[in-house]
């Protein structure tokens, strides 16, 4: 029996055509390698069917639970970026960001945080601007893929179970990108150029991608050299329209709404300053609640029928914290370039040089339209309690489907976040048989990526004391018919400037500047010793050095700026119009007056960092400095084994991985308006087994059975020792420095039928025993329990926590929302996959160059999250529930047709409702989901000539929305956003 996994497969006659495929190029472009055993009418196919037929080959030879994606099948497909192109393998699921690009993926199940992405043999993490609502910052381990075009890797490999020899830290996936190398090619010299002009519906911005490859080889005096060199220039505007409720809050949050007249108690209670009385909420603000729908909205006293606890007694409705719509102009800029060298002085020796770099430009503009008033306290900005409630409307899940209130102020906000992120690589491998049977491999490189957001500008428009504003979802309406009471077209209606003596407010800015980013570094070396045909002893070692830091810095003038001599409100203004187009009902402003920023900044210097525009400030107390490095050492034993028993040969590896892991957290505090540096430390060490068995059964069967032991490390945010406050959003987050680690017994069962030629009908069962979970537990309680220092919320001076003008959004005495990560105990996941690969060969005709690609995966989880930590007077409480980020329910199909110059395929991608994040009782919520979406994408080509190929596309045909909701029983519209469709063209030419 050969020692080779594969020999014995490639010598049957149905897999010659899989042995002689096209190896790793840029679409088009292969290396046939010939089998010695292949007859001399054997059929090498090209295209997309070789591709297929590649990847298929290299998981049948694979040991573990294996996908793969080869060039050809990522080129072809109609993404934009890796993380489109892996969402066709069985059990991953996207996650889509800003615009609706793919932005990260899950693996059956398993957020994008358990999942390890490798690029060229070494772990990388990319830090990435996004908004608010689509996860800010990527300052998790998180990869997120929209920094890198798919057209700079030739292979995509997703290894769902584990061995001794792969770095441990993944409990979803570890998944391997690899740049093309020279030697992929077959020929000795090839250079590729392609061109491509999208155009999206509702961004309406051309689009134009650019890609190129070059790589040439020869025999030199010191043996085999080879250099390739490859790049991906790509911009296009992405639009993203829709509505956000930021929040959902009970009604007698912040303070409650305005009382009607006569009503005890009264809210708000007399306050000279601000004109509270008996007969008024504020100067000039009569009482004119409706004493019915005053009481409609507070006899309503529970969650009705959600797994949390009762909220207390009258705390009232749910309601938008600040109802808004919301229009985001991104501009994406991308950039990547690849080289490679590879030099191979003699056949036992090879040395390759990879080198990766990309710059990935974010420049987003949001402009929203909003009742800000309903998320304000008294005494921040003379809020919510001014409000009058005039009518109201439930639906039979007690969601508040309809209202309309007087006293609502109304805010045009504009915010611009420029964001610029560069990654650089590069590895230096090495391999060298020093005998026959013992084979030595090196291994250094260094991954590092970087986000600087030089700018975060937000300036707020004001139109106090509104009367007539309402919102109305009834119709079963995701996105709310939203009446402003005024004319928000016209810049008149709005106001900027200093805050009155009353508190009104009429404007302000913020400001944020922020820098992020990590550097991974990694040496290795291993051996391996070919005992004989049956065993393979391998070993190895590693050192990694990884560090993540975080600076941000922030300023703003919660009290406005005075305006100078002939300021109008029209001078600084610019109209959003066209809004709506493509959202479900009616009933939207198609416009309204927004800041024009540039001009804005001619009047006011918000970033000048100068005392000549108070606010313009940065703030060193309200800086959030944060650094994480983690050492560790790695060491490996395993055996390979390969057996003929019983007619079966089994086949497969075993091993024990150890690894000690040290980490070290820093920050500055603000102790007392002092910063202070705080560090800990944090060591552990695994023992993590690992064993995949292979047995190939007559009738082509593989039966694949994989245990292991695993672990994902904590975030870096989570290990930070800082705390941040939201003084808008009333939020802490406290870190925690002394996480252990997420740890997992896995095991997987696989059967796999290779029915036919280049055909697949597989299915597996998985079970993962999560021993140890991290979650973050939020508790509502105020703020000066928590021992932290009240400067925290003054913003440096902007605003006064004791009395003064104007009053912070948050003080010393205010009930906040507190999140703090903390390990609990875990739970089981339990799944299925099954998959089919079928080219429809075995029909006549033209209908033999169709062919099926479909997978489904299952997934069920318990996770016992603690939803209110105990306290003196209330005990701890807890709710089961799926993992956070885990579709239970996913879904693929692609039909594809291809022959000798024509190609065409349609994808469909379906992934179920699946949780968001886990609320508790915190704030009358049990629960944010994500709906279930389904993601329709087409592309073809047609071959001109041999060399020039055209190319069509189309993603999204559908114009799937994204939403999110809130609350198991309610289903409150958190967000709901859509991104129009997108069409390209293109064309490749192979000099």
């Amino acid at each position: 029996m050969s020692k080779f996994h594969g020999e014995k497969q490639s010598r049957s006659p149905w897999r010659l055509s899989a042995v002689a495929l096209a190896m790793g190029a840029l679409a088009g472009s292969g290396h046939a390698q010939e089998d010695p055993n292949a007859k001399l009418d054997a059929v090498v196919v090209t295209g997309f069917r070789a591709s297929l037929n590649n990847a298929l080959n290299l998981k049948k030879n694979a040991d573990g639970i294996v996908d793969v994606i080869k060039a050809e099948d990522v080129s072809k497909f109609p993404d934009a970026n890796l993380a489109e192109s892996l969402q066709r393998v069985p059990g991953v699921s996207l996650a889509r960001g800003d615009g609706g690009e793919g932005k990260q993926i899950t693996v059956r199940g398993l957020n994008a945080g358990f999942t390890r992405v490798r690029i060229n043999g070494i772990e990388a993490i990319s830090a990435t601007g996004a908004s608010d609502i689509n996860g800010s910052t990527n300052r998790s381990r998180a990869f997120d893929f929209s920094v890198f075009a798919a057209e700079l890797f030739n292979s995509l490999e997703v290894r769902k179970t584990s061995q001794a020899d792969v770095e441990e830290g993944s409990l979803g996936a570890t998944v391997d990108l690899r740049g093309a190398r020279p030697f992929d090619f077959k020929d000795a010299q090839t250079l590729t150029v392609g061109a491509q002009q999208s155009y999206n519906t509702l961004a309406r911005h051309p689009a134009p991608r650019v890609t190129g490859l070059f790589t040439t080889r020869a025999d030199t005096g010191i043996g085999k050299v080879g250099f390739l060199v490859s790049g991906a220039y790509s911009k296009r505007h992405a639009t993203e329209e829709g509505y956000e409720a930021v929040e959902m809050l009970s009604a007698n949050a912040d303070g409650g709404f305005c009382s009607p007249l006569g009503a005890t108690p009264q809210s708000p209670a007399n306050d000279a300053v601000r004109g509270v009385t008996a007969a008024n909420c504020g100067n000039n603000l009569p009482r004119t609640s409706s004493t019915t729908a005053y009481n409609d909205v507070f006899g309503r006293t529970d969650n009705y029928g959600g797994t949390v606890a009762t909220p207390a007694a009258g705390s009232g409705a749910f309601h938008p914290r600040i109802p808004r719509y919301r229009r985001s102009v991104a501009q994406y800029e991308r950039l990547g370039m690849t080289a490679a060298l590879q030099w191979k002085p003699s056949d036992a020796t090879e040395v390759n040089l990879d080198l990766l770099g990309g710059k990935f430009n974010n420049n987003r503009y949001d402009n929203y339209i909003s009742a800000i008033s309903l998320g304000r306290t008294l005494a921040a900005a003379n809020g919510k309690p001014q409000t009058s409630i005039v009518e109201t409307s439930f639906n039979s899940n007690g969601s508040w489907e309809y209202g309309k209130f007087n006293g609502v102020d109304v805010r045009s906000e504009g915010l611009l976040d420029v964001n610029n992120t560069t990654f650089r690589q590069h590895v230096l491998t090495a391999t060298h048989k020093l005998t026959h049977d013992i084979k030595l491999e090196a291994m250094t490189g260094i991954s590092a990526s970087r986000l600087n957001s030089p700018m975060r500008a937000t300036v707020q428009f004001d139109a106090p004391n509104v009367s007539g504003f309402s919102f109305d979802f009834r119709n079963n309406r995701n996105v709310p018919a939203l009446n402003f009471g005024i004319d928000v077209a016209n810049p008149a209606s709005f106001t900027f400037g200093p805050t009155d003596a009353d508190g009104t407010v009429h404007g302000q800015f913020v400001g944020r500047r922020l820098n992020t980013g990590n550097t991974l570094k990694t040496n290795a070396l291993a051996a391996s010793w070919e005992l004989d045909d049956h065993w393979t002893l391998k070993g190895g070692l590693s050192a990694r050095n990884n560090s993540w830091d975080n600076f941000e810095i922030s300023s703003g003038a919660a009290n406005g700026l005075a305006n100078p001599a002939g300021f109008t409100m029209a001078s600084v203004s610019r109209t959003i119009s066209n809004f709506g187009k493509g959202l479900e009902g009616s009933g939207y402003p198609t416009q309204w007056a927004a800041v024009d920023l540039d001009k804005f900044r001619q009047v006011w210097d918000i970033e000048c960092n100068c005392a000549a525009v108070p606010g313009s400030q940065l703030v060193t107390l309200n800086q959030s400095n944060r650094t994480v490095t983690e050492k560790i050492n790695a060491a490996y034993v395993s055996a390979d084994f390969n057996y003929e028993l019983g007619g079966i040969t089994w086949r497969g590896n075993a091993g024990l991985r150890a690894a000690d892991t040290k980490a070290t957290a820093s920050a500055l505090v603000n102790a007392g308006g002092v910063l202070t540096p705080v560090t800990f430390d944090k060591t552990y060490r695994d023992y993590l087994p690992s064993f995949n068995l292979t047995a190939q059964l007559p009738q082509n069967v593989f039966v694949r059975f994989s245990a292991s032991k695993t672990l994902s490390r904590p975030e870096y945010v989570d290990l930070a020792p800082s705390a941040s406050v939201n003084t808008n959003a009333q939020t802490v987050s406290i870190g925690n420095p002394q996480l252990d680690p997420i740890r997992a017994k896995t095991y997987d069962l696989q059967a796999e039928w290779y029915f036919a030629k280049n055909s697949l009908l597989s299915l597996g069962v998985f079970h993962k025993k999560i021993e140890t979970y991290i979650q973050r537990i939020s508790e509502r309680v105020p703020y000066n329990t928590l021992g932290l220092p009240d400067t925290l919320l003054t913003g440096g001076g902007t605003c006064s926590i004791t009395g003064g003008t104007p009053a912070c959004p948050t003080l010393p005495s205010s009930v906040v929302t507190v999140s703090r990560a903390a390990n609990t105990p875990g739970g089981p996941l339990t799944g299925y996959e099954i998959n089919l690969q079928a080219p429809f060969s075995f029909l006549p005709g033209v209908w033999s160059n169709f062919g099926l690609l479909a997978n489904i995966t299952h997934v069920k989880s318990t996770i016992n999250y603690i939803t209110r930590t105990a306290t003196a007077t209330l005990p701890q409480l807890a709710m089961n529930a799926n993992l956070v980020g885990m579709s239970p329910d996913a879904r693929n199909l692609t039909l594809y047709y291809e022959d000798s110059q024509f190609s065409a395929r349609v994808s469909a991608a379906y992934r179920s409702k699946y949780l968001f994040n886990v609320l508790g009782d915190v704030n009358g919520h049990d629960v944010t989901f994500v709906n279930a979406s389904t993601n329709i994408d087409f592309s073809a080509s047609y071959n001109v000539t041999p060399k020039l190929k055209l190319t069509v596309e189309a993603a999204n045909l559908t114009d799937q929305p994204l939403r999110y909701g809130r609350d198991s029983q309610r289903d409150d519209t958190l967000l709901y956003a859509h991104f129009g469709r997108t069409f390209a063209m293109g064309l490749s030419y192979k000099f």
